[in-house]
């Protein structure tokens, strides 16, 4: 049983990491739709100064809004860490966000660095993000292509 249970915990964790790398995959194409089997509906969103948002509507808004006008987004992630008990999961991840919008005044590249935190539930559907909570540690370039 022993065996059983590691190597489920094993499958846990690549689906959680597969999550998150889909929603990185998700965004940088523009396609918020594939955030409903990312998200559970009511999931909440804390991108700080981007917004704090309750639902995965609120999600897909928040992101369609921050990177729609971008000439690309790149998003990174590294560094997948997943504590599973049971039906619910902490995990993190670093990101590494490279942003590019033409003709911006000051210059067209803003990059920035950071984490996310997420708090996820097994449903009968798969691991779905309930809470993600995005922290900035550094960033460089010109702040006007983001902001």
């Amino acid at each position: 049983m022993q065996a059983a249970t590691a190597v489920q915990e094993l499958m846990d964790k690549q689906a959680i990491r597969d999550l998150q790398c889909c929603y990185a995959f998700a965004i940088d194409a523009g396609d918020y739709e594939q955030l409903n089997v990312i998200f559970t509906p009511d999931a909440v969103g804390d991108y700080g100064r981007a917004g704090y948002v309750t639902g995965v509507e609120a999600i897909k808004e928040t992101c369609r809004r921050a990177l729609s006008p971008l000439t690309s987004a790149q998003h990174v992630n590294s560094g997948h860490l997943a504590e599973i008990d049971g039906d619910v999961a902490v995990a993190r991840c670093y990101l590494h966000v490279h942003l590019q919008k033409e003709n911006t005044d000051g210059g067209d590249y803003y990059e920035m660095g950071g984490r996310y935190d997420d708090e996820l539930v097994r449903t009968s559907d798969g691991w779905r993000i309930k809470r993600r909570k995005l922290t900035i540690f550094w960033a460089k370039g010109n702040p006007s292509v983001r902001w």
